[in-house]
């Protein structure tokens, strides 16, 4: 296989896993997932697959033109209450379920008529659930007469207060309790509503590809309405809904009502108990679904066994991920139109399988997630195409960046007006590095071999300073003088060129491995670090000149590099870039110096490196013991501090700043005047 073509599988496996990481990260947030929600609603109204509601559910409506009737509202009369189940328990039903509450204050005769009625035959009721979690149960009279009870609650979308799932049971203060539809299936069939839905013989399959009917860890499964919200003797009702003034009359032949479970819920003006549902919009004319429709929806999708399925999370994920390879191999093997094209077809595609599998299976494909992931893949597989076409401007423009750093490249090809002489003052993290001994080493050479090191070594280090957004100002032989936060702005920059010379630090490890033969020593690269003002731009004459950086600033840096050399150490940071790190850093203190020139002391640090390159045991028998003997000798504790640092030197003799630590405490002791204060004279 060629070297092209296996580059462009790569990349397009890459693109596809980006994509699948994108999708996965859109659909945390909740508008999507709504967004989900509503193409649900969308499949059930115009591509509803056909559902046969069952026969044996029927419904008695407390209606408008029942209440109208009635002395009072609220509660409904008990004595209508109790002529109405007398009047459908004579027509022998299956069973009677009432979605209304049996609480509240009444009249204490009609409360014995409805309890009395209650007690001879008895019906199943519907009961709420506080948000605390207790059942709040019938009053304590119609309780005798109750052969079951049924939480009330239907989940809904918080978003748009939409109902399109069921639960079958809930937790509460007495225990798991049965959700109303969950109950009556029970009753009428013996048979757990939960245990039917899993029942994974009858979820479909293809192949080792089986779909689920939940919809999350909830166990929620999606409800398969059998049609839209009905009406009293509506010719289009999924079930037949009689008026509960017409049964109670006894205008409803008994023949009706036999045999069947009768659903008894009001459905009257200003009734609350009403639920928005896929079905209802602004162009569809539907009204809002009253709460026992919905139950008798429930029910008859358990009774006949329809469910909607979903595919499972790894199904989804998998899918996307081969969507999203299509689109991304398109995107970087052909032409951007091509790759427009692939896209279209497999965006149209998958749309087209949502509604096809929901339309002849009840199978809900999910939409939103793979649309994003196809998306997500031809955005950044279009992306990654004009960077390769870009290629040879990115080579011109990286034969100059070899000597002057990218960020200014770019900056004087947008603002030629960065040519003219100046510069600006602001804050920046100045780093130098250099090879100790190299002259040294470079003797061990021969000129050929000196340039492939120093190409190999400045090449190397180079690298790892712009990986961290470094500024390289310049090369003096093996030294390299680099600065952070010009000309552009670098976020956290003192801690950037702490990890650029950690970085540096493993580079020179592996370059010693490589060259340490010829060179007949360990490559140490020590580098110094400091942050404060500086003045930054383009120095020199108008025939030549070069983007630096001048200051004290520079020049602090520039000695604490070669001051690593008097404590043993390979990094040097002063206190005003330590003070910005982050917690990733392990540092510890090394001395507080005075230089020529300047009266007041600065404290350094040695960078030790990032937490995964210091070990347990170091930490614990060096790095802290040494911080606890730092501070006692600067808080003049000297004994305590020598006993510390003692024991330190004991168990790591060689430990440079431990024993430059030993003789200061010594000179302490000897010189009780002197201010702790190392005078850094000379580099």
């Amino acid at each position: 296989m060629k070297r092209a073509t296996i580059k462009n599988i790569l990349r397009a496996i890459l693109l596809a896993a980006i994509a699948v990481l994108i999708a996965r990260g859109v659909m945390w947030f909740r508008a999507p997932q709504d967004l989900e929600a509503k193409l649900f609603d969308v499949r059930q109204l115009a591509l509803a697959p056909e559902t046969t509601p069952s026969p044996a559910v029927v419904m008695i409506w407390l209606d408008e033109a029942t209440m109208k009737g009635l002395a009072y509202r609220t509660p409904i009369p008990r004595s209508f209450l109790a002529r109405l189940h007398e009047q459908i328990v004579a027509a022998d039903p299956q069973l009677v379920a009432y979605d209304i509450f049996f609480k509240g204050a009444s009249f204490p005769q009609a409360d014995e008529s409805l309890a009395q009625a209650l007690k001879e035959h008895p019906a199943y009721a519907v009961v709420p659930r506080r948000p605390d979690g207790t059942v709040d149960m019938p009053d304590e009279i119609f309780r005798p007469g109750l052969a079951g009870v049924g939480l009330a609650d239907l989940p809904f979308n918080p978003f748009d207060a939409t109902v399109r799932e069921a639960s079958f049971s809930y937790r509460t203060d007495q225990g798991p309790v049965k959700t109303f539809a969950a109950e009556l299936f029970s009753a009428a069939t013996g048979e757990d509503a939960s245990a039917v839905v899993n029942d994974k013989k009858r979820w479909p399959k293809l192949g080792f590809v089986v779909s689920t009917p939940y919809v999350d860890e909830e166990r929620d499964i999606y409800i398969r309405f059998s049609g839209p919200p009905g009406k009293v003797g509506g010719a289009d009702n999924a079930f037949k809904i009689y008026s509960a003034a017409m049964v109670a009359k006894g205008l409803v032949p008994k023949g009706w009502l036999k045999d069947k479970i009768v659903l008894v819920g009001a459905s009257y003006e200003d009734l609350k108990d009403a639920f928005l549902t896929p079905y209802y919009a602004a162009f569809t004319g539907y009204a809002r679904m009253n709460g026992v429709e919905i139950h008798a929806n429930i029910l008859s999708s358990l009774l006949t066994r329809q469910f909607y399925y979903l595919p499972s999370t790894w199904q989804v994920w998998v899918a996307i991920f081969i969507m999203a390879l299509i689109i991304g191999a398109a995107a970087v093997k052909w032409s951007p139109w091509r790759a427009t094209a692939v896209f279209a077809v497999v965006a149209l595609a998958e749309l087209f399988a949502a509604a096809i599998s929901f339309r002849a299976a009840g199978l809900i494909l999910p939409v939103v997630a793979p649309l994003v992931g196809a998306t997500a893949a031809y955005g950044s597989g279009l992306g990654l195409k004009a960077l390769t076409e870009g290629r040879q401007k990115r080579f011109i423009k990286g034969v100059f960046a070899r000597y002057v750093p990218p960020a200014v490249v770019d900056r004087m090809t947008q603002q030629p007006e960065l040519l003219k002489l100046g510069g600006e003052e602001r804050i920046i993290t100045s780093l130098f590095s250099d090879i100790a001994s190299f002259t040294s080493m470079s003797e061990r050479m021969t000129p050929t071999e000196l340039v492939a090191f120093l190409n190999d070594y400045l090449g190397r280090m180079n690298a790892v300073l712009f990986e961290f957004g470094a500024t390289l100002d310049k090369y003096e032989g093996d030294a390299i003088i680099a600065f952070f936060n010009a000309p552009l702005e670098v976020a956290d920059h003192e801690a950037c060129a702490v990890r650029a010379a950690v970085g540096m630090k493993r580079v020179s490890q592996d370059i010693s491995r490589k060259w340490g033969d010829k060179l007949g020593r360990e490559v140490i690269t020590r580098i110094g670090i400091n942050t404060g003002p500086a003045v930054v731009g383009n120095m020199g004459s108008e025939g030549r000149f070069d983007y630096t950086a001048i200051g004290d600033t520079i020049n602090l840096a520039s000695r604490l590099e070669g001051t690593n050399k008097f404590y043993n150490t390979i990094i040097m940071a002063s206190e005003p870039t330590v003070s910005r790190l982050d917690g990733g850093i392990i540092v510890r203190p090394i001395d507080r110096v005075r230089v020529k020139g300047k009266t007041e002391p600065i404290l350094l640090y040695e960078v030790m490196g990032e937490e995964g390159d210091v070990d347990i045991t170091t930490m614990e028998q060096l790095v802290i013991p040494y911080r606890e003997a730092f501070d006692l000798f600067g808080r003049r504790d000297i004994d305590a501090a020598k006993n510390k640092a003692s024991k330190i030197i004991k168990s790591y003799p060689e430990d440079g700043p431990a024993r430059e630590l030993m003789r200061r405490i010594d000179k302490a002791m000897s010189e009780p005047e002197w201010d702790l204060v190392t005078d850094l004279l000379t580099k």
